[in-house]
């Protein structure tokens, strides 16, 4: 299970979920558990599923007790029949976010254990999108359950500045978990390179993803994604890394300059 989250601002956690999603050499569940919405319906689906599904609906049936049974109903696939790309969409109203965080400890035990995943596939895992760490009701939980946290940013000193206090407050988050649970990932839009942010800011640079503004705007908006775009070819690199923590040898200082 591996948690994405954004300090700040828009670094593209959804676009890289997506990525990572459609490029998992296994079986993978994209949960969108951003409480200020999701983005999926509407962008990279163009709005042609109904928004009946998802993890609002999700929510009231887990306060009935009854996730297990109605968990699969909430899901898309996204490369129906296969059920190897599914997306579980995220709320379509912030004030959804409310009723959605009185449930993020079970869900993140249910994401943590999905029935589907394959024990024997090493590629096949759960990728949740957690918003903005900084957002009302953030899923903490599901921080808590993921076996990696990825920091997502972008190289310029805007987004490296605020990662500051998001590392610090990730770190108490995550202060009982083993050593090396929080990476970076580091999306080339700026002058420094991944190296360096992950240098500055004391956290192990899992990975980096290209500037691809072509297939970026395809899983933003929607449109065809080609297997081989840049973008995709990283993403699919990133999945090998995902089960090799490493460990956190600097702590995070003030930003000035990278």
């Amino acid at each position: 299970m591996i948690a994405l989250v954004s300090a700040k601002g828009s670094p593209g956690v959804t676009t890289t979920a997506l990525a990572l999603t459609l490029s998992s050499p296994g079986r993978c569940l994209l949960a969108e558990c951003d409480p200020g919405g999701g983005d999926i319906l509407t962008g990279y689906l163009q709005g042609c599923l109904p928004a009946g599904r998802g993890l609002a609906p999700l929510a009231v049936a887990q306060l009935r007790g009854r996730l297990p049974e109605e968990f699969d109903a909430h899901l898309v696939d996204l490369e129906a029949p296969r059920r190897q790309r599914l997306v579980l969409p995220g709320v379509a109203d912030p004030a959804q976010a409310t009723t959605v965080a009185a449930v993020w400890e079970p869900l993140a035990a249910y994401l943590r254990a999905w029935p589907d995943l394959d024990a024997d596939d090493a590629g096949s895992r759960v990728v949740v999108d957690c918003g903005r760490l900084t957002g009302a009701h953030v899923g903490t939980p599901l921080l808590r359950h993921a076996d990696r946290v990825l920091l997502v940013l972008r190289a310029h000193l805007p987004s490296v500045a605020a990662a500051v206090p998001a590392v610090r407050a990730l770190g108490e988050q995550l202060a009982d978990r083993p050593s090396g649970t929080l990476g970076l990932l580091v999306v080339e839009i700026g002058p420094y390179r991944p190296a360096e942010v992950a240098d500055r800011l004391g956290v192990p640079l899992v990975a980096s993803l290209p500037r691809d503004d072509r297939a970026a705007a395809a899983l933003s908006f929607g449109g065809t994604v080609r297997s081989g775009a840049p973008l995709l070819r990283a993403a699919g690199r990133v999945h090998p890394r995902l089960a090799a923590p490493q460990v956190v040898t600097a702590v995070p200082t003030e930003v000035t300059g990278v």
